[in-house]
């Protein structure tokens, strides 16, 4: 039996849950292993079901939009009479709701070393494992970038950037080297015959350095898909992720207005995205413009200005989501001081879902949250390419 068996909850919200496989508890199944621990991994969202765990202690890793199905797992468990163990984004910020909906044990953080510690009362030894990809299915996993079936890696963790709605487990920003990534990646060619990689960091451009020496040992030899800031990708960083073999950079751009940026602690303007999309078209690299509706300070002025962007800088893709307020992120934590109106009470609080499902549970100073699902809808509509609209 299972020294443990690691959840990751359904995610019914999004238009397909089986994307990409979870690399948070893939981590964690590699690190315990080390650690001499038998694992057991399920994903709900590829159709395992809560029946399948085989050990007496589950562990679930849990994000905000996914709460309510985690604390319905927990009862579940609970009522059978295992050991439930929360960790993950939302049990690093809510750790009295967590308890208060079946959970025994709540980790914070980083929660490996701590995990070990209930498990064996030893903190174990840190070790550097790639994650576990044969712990689920990982080819049941449908994700493509240019027709090509791709997988996700991790290089670096955390962010060094304070983006007033972001709910960070905490302000650390840890990278790779570039030998270990450029093995992880050759592992995972090698092993699962994958040659395309979706980079999931948050600043995966953050050290030129880091990524010449990437690039120097396998640029041209895969297709990867990343995400970047806009002001890190000047003229050479974007030269580099053509070498490496970027096709696509989805951007962080959140809005087209000045205000909204500035107010949202951003440190980005219009101006740098229109610059960072052009650099990176330049390149013969497309892009994807990641856009909220409904941060501090949006009106009906500052959605227009955000249209007017999309139509001058021309990204390939948009991605429209609703600003939902995050646990752990400042605004959060005080929404009527960055004029926001937020009703944390079990609504649906996902910021990325099915077109026509959405809902809004903010309001701004000047826009309902009808107005604010409305506008995206709209946003959507007109300038996502009817080919990628589902």
């Amino acid at each position: 039996m299972p020294d443990i068996t690691l959840v990751f909850p359904k995610s019914d919200f999004l238009i397909r849950s089986n994307v990409f496989p979870p690399l948070g508890i893939m981590y964690l199944s590699a690190y315990l292993q080390a650690n001499g621990l038998n694992v057991q991994c399920l994903d709900m969202g590829i159709g395992h079901t809560p029946d399948m765990a085989e050990s007496d202690t589950i562990g679930i890793s849990i994000t905000t939009p996914q709460r309510h199905e985690a604390f319905a797992l927990a009862e579940y468990y609970q009522e059978q009479g295992r050991k439930t163990i929360a960790g993950g984004p939302h049990a690093t910020h809510m750790v009295d709701e967590c308890k208060m909906n079946g959970f025994h044990h709540v980790l914070r953080g980083h929660s490996g070393r701590q995990l070990i510690g209930l498990l064996t009362h030893d903190f174990g030894v840190l070790s550097g494992e790639f994650p576990d990809r044969d712990a689920l299915p990982i080819k049941e996993y449908r994700y493509e970038i240019d027709g090509e079936p791709a997988t996700p890696i991790m290089t670096s963790w955390g962010c060094p950037y304070h983006c007033s709605f972001c709910g960070k487990i905490d302000d650390g920003f840890q990278m790779q080297s570039a030998e270990r990534t450029i093995d992880e990646i050759e592992h995972v060619h090698r092993k699962y015959g994958y040659e395309a990689f979706m980079i999931f960091d948050d600043v995966f451009v953050a050290s030129k350095k880091r990524l010449t020496k990437i690039v120097n040992k396998i640029g041209g030899k895969y297709l990867f898909r990343c995400f970047a800031r806009s002001n890190l990708l000047d003229d050479k960083t974007c030269e580099l992720l053509k070498k490496l073999g970027v096709v696509e950079v989805g951007i962080g751009i959140e809005s087209g207005s000045n205000d909204v940026l500035e107010r949202s602690m951003k440190g980005t303007t219009r101006a740098l995205n229109t610059r960072a999309v052009e650099r990176l078209h330049n390149h013969g690299i497309r892009v994807k413009a990641l856009l909220i509706v409904g941060l501090p300070g949006e009106t009906n002025e500052t959605i227009v200005e955000t249209a007017d962007w999309i139509e001058e800088a021309q990204p390939d893709d948009v991605d429209i989501s609703i600003f939902q307020p995050m646990p752990g992120s400042k605004i959060f934590a005080d929404p009527a001081k960055w004029g926001i109106k937020f009703a944390y009470n079990g609504q649906p609080s996902w910021y990325k879902g099915t077109p026509g499902q959405y809902e809004a549970n903010i309001e701004t100073e000047e826009l309902t949250g009808k107005e604010i699902v409305q506008w995206r809808d709209m946003l959507e509509m007109e300038y996502k390419p009817k080919e990628l609209l589902k």
